[in-house]
């Protein structure tokens, strides 16, 4: 979805919220974040999919399990290693108006209102060393740090990594840009 972003947002104008001044991302932003994103994945979880999925075979419960095992296969690659994302907060643990943990989905409302992503696209931000800002469910921020592989439940959500030494950033985009998980109902 983040890749989609790159062609409509050519001429959108960034601002980050934290900073003076404002950032135009670039085709490459939007493609490392889609990269990235992707690489939570190992390759070959999902190639039990056709490319023409039929409506009963949506529905089959046989095809469904193996869906929900997919998104459960983790990336043990990727331990240690610092990586950006584009993606939204949901917030776990608060102090007023600062986080200390969240977690990061890729479309916004995920969790709240529609279930939650697979647990191999829900990573938890451990924020507790340098709280950050409260922002909205459908605020996208850039979160980059250090990524620790291993499952975390949560009564939101599962989640399959950790990001820790983390910095968070908040992203002005349109609102017609900011992708939002189908059947999200939620105020904007």
């Amino acid at each position: 979805m983040w890749k989609d972003l790159l062609h409509i947002t050519s001429g959108v104008l960034i601002a980050v919220s934290l900073a003076v001044f404002a950032k135009e991302p670039t085709e490459e932003d939007f493609d490392r974040w889609a990269t990235n994103w992707d690489s939570l994945i190992p390759a070959g979880t999902y190639d039990f999919i056709p490319e023409n999925v039929s409506f009963d075979l949506m529905f089959d419960p046989t095809f469904q399990r193996k869906l929900d095992d997919a998104g459960r296969v983790l990336n043990p690659a990727l331990e240690g290693q610092r990586i950006e994302l584009a993606g939204f907060m949901v917030p776990l643990e608060t102090q007023g108006q600062t986080v200390t943990q969240f977690l990061l989905v890729p479309e916004a409302g995920q969790c709240i209102h529609v279930p939650a992503p697979p647990m191999n696209q829900t990573l938890l931000v451990d924020a507790s060393t340098r709280p950050t800002e409260l922002r909205d469910l459908y605020q996208p921020i850039v979160v980059t740090g250090r990524l620790s592989v291993g499952e975390q439940s949560f009564e939101l959500a599962d989640s399959g990594y950790t990001l820790v030494d983390v910095n968070v950033e908040s992203l002005d985009l349109d609102e017609s840009l900011i992708p939002v998980a189908p059947d999200a109902d939620g105020d904007r």
